[in-house]
Order: C-alpha cells, then sequence, then structure tokens
C-alpha cells in the first residue's frame, strides 16, 4: 500500500478545460464538469472500500486506506502529483462513540494532499474534506459526499491556469477528533511556517448529500446558536467566504440557509489559526422545519440525515442531486478565488466580480431597453393613429 502511495510521480492532465483570456477556466465550465455521473463514481468506489473491509472506513482500517488509495489514483490520473502525510493516532484520542478495548494502540492513517501546477503559491486556496468514517457503517455521507465534491472538483479544475494556487486535501481521523488537519496545520506551523501564511483560506466540506437535505451555508462571523457545541470564532475574511458561497446559490436561483460557524468539522481547525474559513453542508441530526420543507422538498420533523454515523449511511443513504449542486457551488467558488487578487496582509474580500448576477439580474438593461422601446413606439402609434383620426374628421 504505501510503496503504491509513495511512489507516485506525475502524469499528463487528463481531460484539461479551456482557459479562457483571463488565465481561468469560465465558471459555466468549471460546473459543468462536476458531474453526477463523477460524484456517483467516487461514492461507489468508497461502498467498495469498505463493504471489502468490514464494513467501515474508520482510521487505521484497511477500509480507510482502500479509500486514499482511490482518491490517490483518480489525482493521478487527471495529472496531479498527489502526496500522502503520514502520522499516527492513538485509540485514547477516541471519542464516546468509539470501541475503548485497544485504548493504547497505535494506529497508522494518512492525510492526501494536491496543489494545482499553476498559480501564485503565496496564496493558496485551500478546499478539503475528512475522508475517514466511524466504525459503525460505510459513512457515504459522513463523509464520503464531501471528500467525492472535494476530488470532483479538483478532477474539474486540472489543468486550468489560476492565478492563485489550490491546494486539495483529504483529512484523515476527523471523526476521533480533527486529527487530520490538526496534524498538518501543526506540522506546518513546526516546519514550514513560511508555507502555513501561504494559506489564504480554507473552505470545508462536511457532509454535503444528506438525503432530507436542506442547504446551508456557514456565517462568516459569530452569530451564535453553532450546529454543534460552541460557535467557533470565525477570523477575519471569513464574512468574504459567505458571500461568495451565497452569492454563487443567489445566481443560480438556489436556495440556501446561512448557519453559524461551530465546532463540528475540520474548519475549526484552521479558524483557532487564524485562517479565514467556510463552508457548507446539507445538515445532519437536526430535525428539518415546516419552513425547510416547504423550500427543499423532504419531510418536516425528520433528521437531515437519519442514518448519521449508523450502518445505513451508505451509498443509498445519499441525495445525487444536492450533491451535484453543492459541488457546483464548491467549484464555482474555488475557481473565483483562485482567479482574484487576494493581497498578502490585506483582508480577504469576496471573488473579484461578486456577488454574481443572476441571469435575469444580467438581462435586466436589456429587458428595461426593451420596455421602454416598446413604450416609445406604442407612443408614436397612439400619435399616428390620433393623426389620421383628426384628418378623417376634416374629410
Amino acid at each position: 500500500m504505501l510503496g503504491v502511495l509513495l511512489s507516485l510521480t506525475a502524469g499528463a492532465p487528463a481531460g484539461a478545460l479551456p482557459v479562457g483570456p483571463d488565465g481561468a477556466g469560465s465558471t459555466e465550465e468549471i460546473t459543468r464538469a462536476v458531474t453526477a455521473e463523477q460524484l456517483e463514481g467516487h461514492l461507489r468506489a468508497f461502498q467498495d472500500a469498505a463493504d471489502a473491509h468490514g464494513g467501515n472506513r474508520a482510521v487505521g482500517t484497511d477500509g480507510y486506506r482502500a479509500s486514499v488509495d482511490h482518491v490517490v489514483e483518480r489525482l493521478r490520473a487527471a495529472g496531479y502529483d498527489p502526496r500522502v502525510q503520514v502520522f499516527t493516532v492513538s485509540d485514547d484520542e477516541d471519542d464516546d462513540d468509539h470501541d475503548e478495548d485497544s485504548a493504547t494502540e497505535r494506529r497508522v492513517t494518512y492525510n492526501v494532499l494536491a496543489d494545482t501546477a499553476t498559480g501564485d503559491p503565496d496564496s493558496t486556496v485551500l478546499v478539503g474534506a475528512h475522508l475517514d468514517g466511524v466504525p459503525e457503517g460505510p459513512g457515504l455521507n459522513d463523509n464520503g459526499s464531501g471528500a467525492a465534491g472535494v476530488l470532483a472538483v479538483a478532477e474539474a479544475l486540472a489543468g486550468t491556469e489560476t492565478r492563485n494556487r489550490v491546494r486539495f486535501a483529504w483529512w484523515g481521523a476527523e471523526e476521533i477528533g480533527l486529527l487530520g488537519a490538526d496534524h498538518y496545520v501543526s506540522d506546518l506551523r513546526a516546519n514550514d511556517p513560511e508555507a502555513f501564511t501561504d494559506i489564504a483560506l480554507a473552505l470545508n466540506l462536511d457532509m454535503i448529500g444528506s438525503p432530507n437535505y436542506a442547504r446551508f451555508v456557514y456565517e462568516g462571523d459569530t452569530a451564535g446558536g453553532g450546529w454543534h457545541d460552541d460557535t467557533v470564532e470565525a477570523p477575519a475574511g471569513s464574512e468574504a467566504i459567505e458571500a461568495a458561497f451565497t452569492g454563487y446559490f443567489e445566481s443560480v436561483a438556489t436556495a440556501f440557509e446561512k448557519v453559524p460557524l461551530d465546532d463540528g468539522s475540520d474548519h475549526v481547525v484552521f479558524a483557532e489559526a487564524g485562517i479565514p474559513v467556510g463552508g457548507i453542508f446539507t445538515g445532519d441530526t437536526g430535525e428539518k422545519t415546516r419552513r425547510e420543507a416547504a423550500r427543499y422538498g423532504g419531510e418536516a420533523g425528520v433528521d437531515y440525515d437519519p442514518c448519521f454515523h449508523d450502518a445505513c449511511d451508505d451509498f443509498d443513504n445519499v441525495d445525487l442531486q444536492v450533491l451535484e449542486e453543492m459541488s457546483d457551488a464548491t467549484a464555482a467558488v474555488v475557481l473565483g478565488f483562485a482567479s482574484s487578487a487576494i493581497d498578502d496582509g490585506a483582508p480577504l474580500r469576496p471573488p473579484d466580480g461578486w456577488p454574481r448576477r443572476s441571469a435575469l439580474e444580467e438581462l435586466s438593461p436589456v429587458l428595461t431597453g426593451l420596455v421602454v422601446w416598446g413604450v416609445v413606439v406604442a407612443a408614436v402609434a397612439g400619435v399616428a393613429v390620433a393623426v389620421r383620426r383628426r384628418h378623417r374628421a376634416h374629410r
């Protein structure tokens, strides 16, 4: 396994997107390149990894290692040079949801990282998702959905020139304490502090295919009322990420909700390190409200994901449509930041040209012109009719 991972080399980009005049593919090209079929393929690979190895993809298991293999292989096929970061965790770092019989055992696990070939490394756009699941089940929504979304976006951006470097990440050991993301940040700060300061923002995808979903965007401030235990202090610049996601959803006339940033996933590690953070998700154990059911469909009074941390969190527990929608939003936001000026030391701003305008707003000047022209034509026609009537009256 490790021999395969550590011997990877970059290949030629597969299916690279056209490059626009500003050095980046358009938002429409990027979102078209993220397809439901592509996402389904990644999910099925994660399901196969679980099925072949005891029914789960938890930290330290063969199911997790098989999931890492799939990510690495697809990155290599897309032309990336993936890096596998190896670290160990002990079972006594686990939480109350897991077996304590082997409390002193240490387990080897992995983060996977891949960078775009172009872009300023001093302004790195980081987008990640945790790849591990819990021992109770395959972990397809939590968090095969987010891992598949990041992988699909990486494939869509392969070969696209960007102003800023994009780093894609798949974190290990999230389910036992956000340990993969914490290891990555701690290692950078200790051994390469300059590279740590190069991270301009961090996006997190965790559970973006819930079967009874709503679309949630993390707020870039501390409004209180976090989804899980505590509300996280959002570093300055996080509001720009919120604006980017909300601007995208508004531009495609797609309903969404805002929720406070909380301590439930890997973004908290970057927030505590002072890096602007943001992300999207589709809900876990909370009950869907009647208003949300009216907006999104689904069933009010039922959890967004009734199979959260359970054996039934399998392929059939993921809504492919909302997974594609959330992955499209991520692709658009990543491309937006990757293509925009990010000033070192200055507050992070939304991507250049955002908030995006909807198709109707884009057409509004034309529609206004047509309305005005119609009024003018009608007025002229009315005058002509009146003149003809006067002429008839004088005959």
